[in-house]
């Protein structure tokens, strides 16, 4: 035991100590970053979400969060995750908090400071104090050592190795990350790394680190959202604009706290306006909203510079979908930024222009907003009509087994069902909508009944799990009448007795 264990850390902090490999040597973003899974990610994913907090337990990989909860969950009760449920409780260290403590780190064998905790680094996140830091750092090394990390880690190396060449693949085909340079100039000694995130779902984080030499490292954090047939991660075509979003915070970010209050006046106004759209995605202050405001409009140029205008629109109506109704028009006004040749240095020297349009912006948000509101109001009341009328013509579900909702369900089912008003086209869709740990594992092949109106999926249960999956989604709508009609999505739970 004692071998395997040295033998695993001695990987591990090789593996940590690689990443200056993606570095652009002589300043500037290289064209090719490579992806690596990162183990201090890892350690700070498995530390928050045994935790309990939400956005760490939204992994994908089925496999691999049944590994996490066998080999980890007997240490729920462990100081590092108590103290890490008050830090987040008490001083709401969550999301890119938990990544910025990540990447400060030295490796998962010391979990050294990189730069000196004391005083608080710049890039290290507010809340996170030098006191919080160190106590926080001294229980996760007693974790690492106590639950056996290092090994747990290596012997998962495989699937690591997969993810990232899947998204290595990805992004050497698709992303421009030539563009950063172009945009905001040369970052000079800067040293960039993606690192994925098994266990983080759709979370994506940007977090990055000064370190003592002048050098900064600049990240970009990726989950896991979606998986193959086999339940390994793949990365659709729009995880390139995940990578962007993340590695711009890292170059905006820094600007806007310099000019921080000078947005104060408008985002003050701004802010309570959309406060509970902001507060559902995690945006809780007005400065948050400027940073992914500043981010989001520098990611629509990055849209203009490659695609085109249908792209271009389709980004627009994203971020209004998102109650960021004043992005586009902030991307417009760095059109001007951005045009050729270049009249400003960089983005600092063209802020006051930036802060000018928000100031202008707050004196017409109310107006603004609400009338976008009203639209929504309108298009809801459009589309609510119109899922009357296809819940009134598609087919429906006339029983489940086990019923939606039932409690106590017997671990020892081995077929869940579901039956149908009208023959079905053949076809199905139970769909993972609350990650892998909430699906329930496929124990066969799924099918129907010879007149294709009883559905059954033969699954193996886990006690005490509460199950959550579609009947149908919005994306994904197979389940249909012979005629070709689709069902209309089912949320369906159940859950099992202990």
């Amino acid at each position: 035991m004692k071998n395997i264990l040295s033998c695993a850390a001695t990987l591990i902090f090789i593996l940590a100590a690689g990443f200056g490999q993606a570095a652009a040597e002589n300043g500037g973003t290289a064209a090719r970053v490579a992806v690596s899974a990162d183990p201090r990610v890892e350690l700070m994913s498995i530390i928050f979400r045994l935790a309990g907090n939400r956005e760490y337990n939204r992994g994908a990989v089925r496999s691999y969060v049944e590994d996490v909860e066998k080999h980890f969950g007997p240490f729920k009760d462990h100081p590092a995750i108590k103290y890490a449920a008050e830090l987040s409780k008490k001083n709401r260290v969550s999301y890119d908090a938990v990544m910025t403590m990540a990447v400060h780190t030295t490796d998962t064998v010391s979990l050294g400071e990189r730069v000196p905790f004391s005083p608080k680094p710049g890039a290290m996140d507010d809340r996170w104090s030098p006191e919080t830091a160190r106590k926080f750092l001294s229980l996760a090394r007693n974790f690492v050592k106590d639950t056996g990390f290092n090994e747990f880690y290596a012997a998962h190396e495989p699937l690591y190795e997969l993810s990232a060449r899947r998204m290595q693949d990805l992004l050497d085909k698709d992303a421009h990350l030539e563009w950063f340079d172009s945009f905001f100039g040369p970052a000079k000694a800067a040293d960039f790394h993606v690192a994925l995130g098994l266990l983080n779902g759709g979370g994506s984080y940007g977090p990055r680190v000064m370190l003592p030499n002048g050098r900064e490292e600049i990240y970009s954090v990726i989950g896991v959202w979606r998986t193959d047939a086999e339940g390994k991660p793949v990365f659709p075509p729009g995880a390139v604009s995940v990578v962007v979003h993340e590695f711009i915070h890292s170059y905006t970010n820094p600007v806007v706290d310099r000019f921080i209050n000078d947005l104060e006046k408008a985002g003050g106004r701004i802010y309570p306006l959309v406060a509970k759209q902001m507060e559902e995605q995690a945006y809780g202050k007005w400065q948050t909203m400027m940073y992914e405001s500043i981010n989001r409009a520098c990611e629509l140029r990055y849209n203009a510079a490659f695609y085109g205008p249908e792209a271009i629109k389709k980004a627009e109506d994203y971020e209004i979908s998102r109650s960021f109704y004043w992005v586009p028009g902030l991307g417009s006004v760095l059109a001007e930024y951005d045009a050729k040749p270049r009249k400003y240095k960089d983005l600092a020297e063209f802020f006051p222009k930036i802060t000018g349009y928000f100031n202008a912006y707050a004196g017409r948000a109310e107006a603004d907003i609400a009338g976008y509101i009203e639209k929504d109001k309108a298009e809801a009341e459009k589309k609510r009509l119109a899922m009357e009328n296809w819940r009134e013509k598609g087919p429906k579900i006339v029983s489940m087994s086990p019923e939606n909702g039932a409690a106590n369900v017997p671990a020892g089912l081995k077929s869940i069902s579901v039956t149908f008003d009208r023959p079905m086209s053949g076809g199905y869709s139970m769909v993972q909508i609350a990650g892998a740990e909430r699906y329930p594992k496929a124990a066969g092949a799924a099918g129907y009944d010879e007149g294709k109106t009883v559905f059954s999926m033969p699954v193996e249960l886990q006690p005490g799990r509460e199950y959550i999956l579609g009947v149908n989604s919005a994306d994904y709508a197979n389940f249909r009448s012979a005629e070709g009609i689709p069902l209309f999505p089912v949320k369906y739970t159940f859950k099992t007795k202990p």
